[in-house]
């Protein structure tokens, strides 16, 4: 081990702070954590743009349906991105997709320049950019490295996710009263045009004892339905990857009734602080959701440079899956028997944090001894397709909460309690499977 060190560079030692590192590494998890970094910067700015703007013109309820229209949105595109990605060189794959989004950012802008109502459409876009750009550069960052060297550096990459996250709420917070939400937005679909200098060389410097051992799959014996219903299939055929998606599905309900839960409190709180203030209900809850999304991501950042490599050595993979559920099942359990502001606020942050560290990282990881076209397609389909699916099964549980059953906050939480006790049980089932497939996985690493 010794021997080893003394071969790093001096990028190698500093990250090696946060976990172990090997020669050669280094300038590669920079490029992809800066790569990362932009696409969150980028995101957190739609992100909290969409917020203002729908709860501006809607209400809560209508936000939960058009989280539902973007899982409907998605059963077409899933389809549409297989045919490329069959037809088409990665690199240039994730380029064409990401230059595509910075189109519709021209589209918005001028639109929106000309007082145009764009909240409910273009939060749908926003929630299709979110899954598919953020689910195409994991797919390539697991398509990179083998398990042994994604399993040390996605916690590093994914710190600079974290940061991009802080800073897209702070440069939002900034840049809102200066540039206006519109010049804002144009700004960041520059940024994000620009992130496709970050895919050829962030993938030549990766050395070859950490990078995959997998050749690109063959796609010539594919069946007709195969091609037709493209990452839908490829999970299908997967015991695995059938689990993985219905976790997504569980894990996106529960957060997305958790959001509605926050969201109704906000707009409630917003109505009452408008009666006090010179603020308009727009600004009131613009800077509401910015501290909120400020504090979120700021934990997430320290949960995921200071503990997530660390949670891998003392639990693995296996453990971390469990994280999550049951924090999601503790904290939803308080706020049945205490629904106040300050708890759902305090429960959402310390779930989202979670989300975005631990369980974004293991979600990412579970993959790394898949196939190339389980990477991209299978989980392309289950983190933009399945994950919306939760959100079509939170709007239908919320309107029939609300308008057949009656529901209110003690009710929804009680339902994401139950939901989270089946979570854990699915969470142990991924775990064994992973254990079976790395063992065999890394018999066949040089």
């Amino acid at each position: 081990m010794k021997k080893q060190s003394e071969k790093l560079n001096l990028c190698e030692h500093c990250l090696s702070i946060f976990t172990e590192m090997r020669p050669g590494e280094g300038w590669a998890v920079i490029l992809f954590s800066m790569y990362a970094m932009a696409l969150m910067i980028c995101y957190y700015v739609f992100k909290t743009l969409r917020e203002t703007l729908i709860l501006t013109s809607f209400s809560a309820e209508v936000r939960s349906y058009a989280m539902a229209a973007i899982a409907l949105l998605l059963f077409f595109i899933i389809p549409l991105y297989g045919m490329l990605f069959r037809c088409t060189q990665k690199v240039q794959l994730i380029r064409w997709i990401t230059f595509f989004f910075a189109g519709n950012i021209l589209i918005f802008y001028f639109l929106g320049r000309a007082g145009m109502e764009l909240g409910f459409v273009y939060y749908v876009w926003v929630g299709v950019y979110g899954v598919m750009m953020i689910t195409q550069f994991w797919a390539f960052a697991a398509d990179c490295f083998n398990v042994d060297s994604g399993q040390r550096l996605f916690p590093i990459i994914l710190a600079g996710q974290a940061l991009g996250a802080v800073l897209g709420t702070q440069i939002f917070s900034f840049l809102l009263p200066v540039l206006g939400p519109f010049n804002l937005l144009l700004m960041a679909g520059l940024l994000l045009a620009a992130t496709t200098i970050f895919i050829p060389a962030a993938h030549r410097l990766i050395p070859g004892e950490s990078a995959s051992t997998y050749r690109a799959d063959r796609t010539d014996g594919c069946s007709q339905l195969d091609h037709f219903m493209g990452g839908l299939a490829v999970v299908v055929r997967s015991r695995y990857l059938i689990l993985i998606a219905v976790v997504a599905v569980l894990l996106n309900w529960i957060n997305s009734t958790g959001e509605f839960i926050f969201a109704d409190f906000v707009s409630a709180r917003a109505t009452t602080e408008i009666a006090t203030s010179n603020l308009g209900k727009s600004e009131v809850i613009a800077g509401f959701y910015s501290d909120y999304f400020t504090a979120t991501t700021v934990l997430g950042f320290i949960i995921q440079v200071f503990l997530v490599s660390r949670i891998y050595r003392w639990i693995g993979i296996s453990g971390a899956l469990l994280i999550l559920p049951v924090i999601a099942m503790l904290g939803y359990g308080m706020v049945v028997f205490l629904p106040i502001f300050s708890l759902i606020w305090l429960v959402k942050i310390i779930e989202n944090a979670t989300d975005y560290s631990i369980m974004n990282t293991t979600r990412h990881a579970i993959y790394l001894p898949l196939t190339q076209i389980e990477k991209y397609e299978g989980k392309t389909a289950i983190d933009t397709f399945f994950w919306r699916v939760g959100d079509l099964v939170q709007a239908g549980a919320i309107y029939a909460g609300l308008n057949w059953f009656g529901f209110g906050i003690t009710q929804f939480a009680l339902v994401n309690m139950g939901l989270a006790s089946v979570w854990i049980w699915l969470a142990v089932l991924i775990g064994r499977h992973y254990q079976r497939m790395t063992a065999t996985h890394r018999a066949r690493l040089p």
